[in-house]
């Protein structure tokens, strides 16, 4: 049974909370956005203990839903190995992403049975363009085109702290180099990124180069609940998906002032 760590650092986001209010804390239907993965946590029976990297003190709201509260360091990539750290164990931990806000506990029950299925060291969520398209027609996502199929990424990734620290500097380096197209190409090798760009290279492919590049078993995990995927990083979205729970029946609201002090 993993514990989750979930990641609700990162400086303010005006454009998204507003004020000086990380992103993570963005108000949906009065409450924040990483309430509503907390609850998807709890409520999913394969999860050990909670841990929260992010702003200290935590909202009384939410420090109950959590059993310990890391604080953040700073960048995403610190982030998660302060997380993986906190839980002082060894096995695989479930990193989690605080703006799901549609996360359900049956998605993340569904990715962790999957995951247990496939060897590896490191398990990544992905989902299908049609299952995203035919139940969040109006959310913008970035979509890549393989040969099985075209997929968006996840934002649920299980994996340990020692593989996270093997496969750390070629996450750096992908990182730094993503919006350079030799970097890339030197990174990647040629051929690979010559594939990608021609949609002809399989999922298969894309593992076996993560693995030579960062030097552990990483493997996709293919899951039809596209819940894993509607990441809010843009303000549309966030409207998009206050549109849909204002249809809903609404949850208790957030006391006014209780999230200003973020």
């Amino acid at each position: 049974m993993p514990d989750a760590v979930v990641l609700a650092g990162g400086p303010p986001d005006p454009a998204i909370a507003g004020a000086m209010v990380p992103k993570a804390f963005a108000l949906l239907a009065g409450r924040p956005m990483v309430d509503y993965v907390l609850d998807a946590l709890r409520g999913a029976g394969p999860i050990g203990r909670v841990l929260l990297v992010g702003p200290d003190p935590l909202p009384v709201r939410l420090a109950g839903g959590v059993d310990a509260l890391v604080a953040e360091r700073g960048s995403l990539l610190e982030n998660v190995a302060a997380g993986l750290e906190a839980t002082g164990g060894g096995g695989a931990v479930l990193v989690v992403a605080a703006d799901l806000p549609l996360l359900t506990p049956q998605a993340v029950a569904a990715f962790l049975e999957a995951a247990g299925r496939i060897e590896g060291e490191a398990w990544y969520a992905v989902v299908r363009r049609e299952d995203v398209t035919g139940a969040f027609p109006d959310v913008r996502k970035t979509f890549v085109r393989l040969r099985e199929g075209t997929f968006t990424g996840g934002s649920v990734v299980l994996i340990g702290p020692a593989a996270f620290r093997r496969a750390r500097p070629a996450i750096e380096r992908a990182m730094r180099a993503r919006k350079r197209p030799g970097d890339l190409a030197r990174l990647f090798g040629a051929r690979t990124l010559l594939r990608i760009l021609t949609r002809r290279v399989t999922i298969a492919e894309l593992e076996r180069r993560a693995e030579a590049i960062a030097g552990i078993r990483a493997r996709a995990v293919l899951c039809p609940h596209p819940e894993l995927a509607i990441d809010v990083d843009r303000r549309e979205t966030l409207d998009v998906l206050e549109a849909r729970f204002l249809r809903r029946p609404r949850p208790v609201p957030a006391r006014e002032g209780e999230f200003d002090a973020l």
